[in-house]
């Protein structure tokens, strides 16, 4: 039986280096479980029923049997699918399959990101009775999301850096890397996916550093980069590290509006 705060994939992919960049992609996610990378459609379909994973990303284009193929032919207890192709128009056949997403190649973390997100929330909305409905996501189907990919591919590549200052070294960050700001009286605590940092500066002061739409502020403590937001459950963000953040009473109608509108 699969842990049920996690939840588990497995890969179907035969082209080496996307696999690998999926793999790497679903290690820096805490709470996806990798369970096995198949190349061929044959081989994940045994895998599938006897590990029953929670998500499947599978690949259009397989040898002997495609992807589409696949997913037409799981009939019972159907795992969520993100389908992943080269060719924009297989998002169409995708959609008539009810798969949860789209990724168009090449796709980058964010993207990938936000397909989980769609996962996660559709897991929740299926499998508990935490009632999410209040701030819940508007869930884009596929072709809004094809509509919005050029924007969306834009903004993703828009980098900025800051400098500050830790222990006695200045520091320069991405500030596309730095999943959410803790704030701690005089100091912040930066948070990236593998280390954090402690910096001598106000969370008004980060707020200007970071200075653009890429981050939302949630309460007077947190500060949080919405490319890393993985869902919303009443009155708490999940944030790609796992952990939930408290939304402010004062923030709560900010957060719905910049996020979801």
């Amino acid at each position: 039986m699969n842990n049920p705060c996690q939840l588990s994939v497995i890969i179907v992919e035969n082209d080496q280096t996307d696999a690998s960049t999926l793999k790497q992609y679903i290690s820096r996610i805490p709470f996806l479980n990798l369970l096995t990378v198949c190349r061929t459609a044959i081989d994940a379909l045994d895998l599938i029923y006897i590990k029953k994973p929670d998500i499947i990303i599978v690949d259009v284009n397989l040898p002997m049997m495609s992807g589409l193929e696949l997913i037409s032919g799981l009939t019972s207890q159907k795992p969520q699918i993100i389908l992943t192709s080269a060719h924009q128009q297989y998002a169409f056949n995708g959609f008539e399959l009810d798969v949860t997403d789209f990724l168009l190649k090449p796709f980058d973390y964010q993207r990938f990101i936000k397909a989980i997100c769609k996962v996660k929330q559709r897991h929740y909305n299926l499998n508990s009775d935490i009632s999410v409905k209040e701030l819940m996501p508007k869930r884009n189907n596929l072709l809004e999301d094809l509509n919005t990919r050029t924007a969306t591919k834009a903004l993703s590549k828009e980098e900025r850096f800051i400098w500050v200052k830790v222990d006695k070294k200045m520091m320069n960050l991405n500030t596309s890397e730095i999943v959410y700001v803790e704030g701690l009286r005089d100091y912040v605590k930066i948070h990236l996916a593998k280390m954090n940092y402690v910096v001598n500066l106000t969370m008004t002061k980060t707020e200007e550093l970071l200075g653009n739409s890429s981050f939302i502020r949630v309460n007077r403590s947190f500060i949080i980069n919405k490319s890393f937001i993985i869902c919303v459950k009443g009155n708490t963000i999940e944030t790609s590290l796992n952990n939930s953040l408290p939304i402010g009473v004062n923030y709560k109608d900010a957060v719905k509006q910049l996020l979801f509108n």
